[in-house]
């Protein structure tokens, strides 16, 4: 959702079903939720060091989110898959964004060649809700 869209319906909150619902969406796949947790700290640090808050761009997600995942390594002849950990990539970061972006949780502002993202209220609420998960399972 761009930042126009975002205007207009700032103001719009999830009930409960939805946000249960939307809450296992992000948990069940662990990478959409190491992106959508990446994307609320920063932008909880730059409120906290900056007074202008920049926003987040999918290039910061690429270099500072790490996954585990399988990458092909030669062996002789042929190749196995490892289990390794490394950046995102920029694909599926992006994928991901979008997925987040449709979800309503986050909006971007366009700077060419730039989309600075930013999480809706509906992103908080979710961010929230994850939150209690966790020290609720602690």
């Amino acid at each position: 959702m761009d930042s126009t869209l975002h205007d207009i319906h700032k103001n719009v909150l999830f009930p409960q079903d939805v946000l249960h619902l939307f809450t296992d969406i992000i948990n069940n796949d662990p990478v959409s939720r190491k992106v959508f947790i990446y994307v609320g700290r920063s932008l909880k640090e730059q409120q906290k060091t900056v007074s202008h808050i920049r926003g987040v761009t999918v290039n910061d997600i690429v270099e500072n989110v790490k996954i585990e995942r399988k990458e092909r390594v030669p062996k002789g002849k042929t190749f196995i898959y490892q289990k390794t950990i490394t950046n995102i990539d920029r694909k599926a970061a992006e994928r991901i964004v979008d997925k987040l972006l449709d979800m309503s949780l986050l909006y971007y502002t366009p700077v060419k060649p730039y989309k600075f993202l930013f999480m809706s209220n509906r992103g908080w609420q979710i961010t929230e809700e994850i939150i209690n998960r966790i020290k609720e399972n602690k």
